[in-house]
Parts: C-alpha cells; structure tokens; sequence
C-alpha cells in the first residue's frame, strides 16, 4: 500500500468526511507540542533563569525576541508550503531542531547559553505551528473544521495533563541530589515527549499537494516574499481578514503572557513551592481539555465568530479576578474554569474562523499571517516582565498583580476587532 505522503494529488483532496486515524494522528502533534509549552514556557523557563539572574526581564526578553524573529518567517514559510506541497517534511525539521536545542537547556551551565537555546527552541515551535496548521483542510471537510480544531486543542492539554505529574516526579527525584537547578531536567524530559508524540503525524498524516505552480528558474524564497508582502499590502482591502488578525494578535498577546505569568505569579504572589505550582497547572490543563473538546462543537453550532468573542470575554473576567483577589482557592477555581475555557477556545474558534474567511489555495500563507498574530504576541509578555520587576509599597506581589492587570487592555482591543468582524464565507471573487 502506498504511503499516505506520496498518493497522488487527486485522491489527497479535502474529504467529504473525518479520516479519524489521521486526524487522530495530526492531534497528537498537539499533545505533543501543548507538553514543550506547558513544562518549559509556561513552568519552568521563568523560574529556571531567575535563579541565575534574579530577575524576570531576560526571560521575557528573550521570549519576546524569538515570538518577533519568528513572525518575521512564518508568512513566508506559509507562501512556500502552498507553492511545494512540502508542509510536513519542513515540520519534520523544525520539531526535531526544537526539542535537540530544547533538550540541550538541562546540561548548559550560565544563563546565557540558557536563553540563547531557549530562543532557538521557541523560534522553531513557533514556526512548525505555521505548517503544523496548514495540514488541517487534508482531514476533514470544512464543515467539520471546527470539531477537528476543538479535537487537537483537547488532545493538547490532555498532553499537559499526562506531562506535568511525570515532570512533577521528576523534580522530585532529582531533588534528592540537592542540585543547585532542580528543574533542569524538565528541559531533557520536555524534548524527548514533544519528538516521542509528534511521530504519529510523521507517520500516518499526508503531505500536502502545492496548491499553485512556480516557473522554471523562479528563486522560490524571493517569490515567496514577494507575494507575501503584497498580500499584507492588499490586506487593507479585505477588512473582514485585516480585523481578524489584529483582534486575534491582541487576544493571543494577552492570553500568552497569561499563560507564561501562570507559575512566576503562583510562587511569588500566593507564596507557594515550585512544584506546588506545577501540581496547580494539572486541574487547570485537565479543564482546558474537556473544555478544548466541547469548544470545537460550539463553534460549530454558533459560529467561530461567536465562540471567539465568549472565550475573549471569559479571559476577560478571568484576568481581573485573579490579578485582584486575596485568596488563592478563588484565583485557582477562575484560572481553571475561565481561564481554561477562554485559552482553549480562542485555539479552537480561532483556526475555524481564519478558514472561514480565506480560500482553501492561500490557508497556508494566511496561515502564516494568522501565527504572526498569534505568536508576534511580544507586548504583553515584556510588559509582564517589566512589571513584574516593581515592588509596590504595602502590596504584596504588587508588581505581578500590575503585570497581569495590564493584559486587559490588549484583550479590549482584541475582542473590539473581532466584534467588528462581519460574517459570511469567503467567496472566489
């Protein structure tokens, strides 16, 4: 039989139905890069390089360096998975190079060969999203996107939801040693489960056939740039997408540096140990799972543009009552409930609606631009960082609690652009 990434280009066409093995298989790339976020962005990077430093901005910094280095590249590499059909293989590269330099961390001995690992591993997660989403038209019909999006947004914090208590048992045994970093070894275990779980896809989910053709003698990377800044230019006459990107750039930046807060806030604000925090991170990724997979049926049923708006919303409260609140049992219900909702379900209703809104030959370059506003999200995580710095007199954790107070601004711009949004596909005109 032959192998899915070689059948010809006739029979890899959008199906008419969910090919469940495969889109099974393209969710556990989810399950396997939602680990990488979860163990190393949102848990242990912050808290790995304070030791080293004492301070959060370098973390942040750097986060925020490799978010604008990447967004510089994904519409570009978007524009030539359109062009070659090459998505997956170039996914293949990227993850691998990812978890090696992620893997790498747990033996560096000085905070910056730390950080200069870390924005090699973040660079190409983020870049691998780009192409990791470009295959979702390949596996089910567009009507069914929605399930499939909410599928691989389950199956990711259902990946965090197995990786924490392992990495919890981890730190716990490696602290019996006394290291002067007891989260180093998150970093090896990180890499080897993200490159472990993203086999299924290598294996079962296939390629993508080039949806436009390219001239003999055509330098493909120039081209690709080429076309890519004139679509950013024509964008101000799709206002239906030009909205869409900048209110899904301003609920993605503050819904990341949430996310990267999570932990640093938990240990510095409400007093509480390293691993205590990690153990707190399970309800929350257990939540946004359920929650991921319920999700991608609302936004079926009501709309992705309906769906987004109620999960901005829920960020919304949730940011105002944990930056607010005394007591830590409020802060961990909400950060669970809302907050898992709202992250889970900007994911979900966010892909859906982006397909809605573009032809099926350009996904992967708007794909591309839809990951610019997504993980461009450098705002909110160096202003967290910055803030998270003061000391507020007579306010304890009240640089943090600023921090976090601070991202709802970028959210009511977010959720303002998408109000806006009107509704209604695409159409080849």
């Amino acid at each position: 039989m032959a192998r899915a990434d070689r059948l010809p280009a006739h029979r890899l066409a959008a199906p008419e139905a969910i090919h469940w093995g495969r889109a099974l298989s393209w969710a556990f790339y989810d399950f396997a890069n939602t680990i990488y976020s979860a163990l190393v962005v949102s848990y242990a990077i912050t808290l790995h390089v304070k030791e080293y430093t004492g301070v959060e901005k370098y973390t942040f910094l750097t986060m925020g360096l490799s978010l604008l280095a990447s967004a510089l590249l994904l519409p570009v590499a978007g524009e030539i998975a359109d062009r070659t059909g090459r998505a997956k293989r170039w996914l293949m590269a990227l993850t691998v190079s990812c978890c090696a330099a992620c893997a790498l961390i747990t033996f560096a001995g000085g905070p910056w060969l730390i950080l200069t690992l870390f924005f090699v591993a973040n660079f190409c997660y983020t870049v691998s999203l780009t192409l990791y989403n470009s295959l979702m038209p390949m596996l089910a019909p567009r009507r069914r996107l929605g399930l499939l999006s909410g599928l691989g947004v389950g199956m990711g914090y259902a990946g965090v939801a197995f990786a924490l208590p392992l990495g919890w048992m981890v730190v716990g045994f490696y602290k019996n040693w006394r290291p002067a970093h007891e989260l180093a070894p998150l970093f090896a275990l990180a890499g080897a489960l993200f490159l472990l779980f993203s086999l299924p896809l290598f294996l079962f989910v296939p390629e993508r056939p080039p949806g436009k053709g390219t001239r003999p003698g055509v330098k493909l990377g120039r081209l690709a740039l080429r076309r890519t800044l004139a679509t950013i230019r024509l964008l101000p006459r799709n206002r239906r997408i030009l909205l869409f990107l900048v209110g899904n750039f301003c609920l993605v930046d503050s819904l990341n540096a949430g996310i990267i807060a999570a932990s640093p806030y938990m240990v510095h604000v409400f007093g509480l140990q390293k691993q205590q925090a990690m153990l707190w991170l399970i309800p929350f990724s257990i939540g946004a799972a359920a929650l991921g997979a319920i999700g991608g049926r609302i936004a079926d049923a009501v709309g992705a543009r309906r769906a987004l708006l109620a999960a901005g919303v829920s960020v919304m409260f949730a940011l105002l009552i944990c930056g607010m609140t005394q007591s830590f049992a409020l802060f961990i219900i909400v950060f669970t409930l809302l907050g898992g909702f709202g992250l889970a379900n900007i994911w979900v209703a966010g892909r859906k609606f982006l397909i809605e809104l573009v032809p099926p030959g350009q996904l992967g370059k708007h794909f591309g631009l839809y990951n610019v506003s997504q993980k461009l999200s450098m705002i909110g995580v160096i202003v967290f960082g910055i803030l998270a710095d003061l000391t507020l007199p007579g306010i304890p954790g009240g640089g943090y609690r600023l921090g976090l107070l601070s991202l709802m601004f970028m959210l009511t711009v977010g959720l303002t652009c998408i109000y806006k949004v009107k509704t209604g596909e695409w159409s080849a005109a």
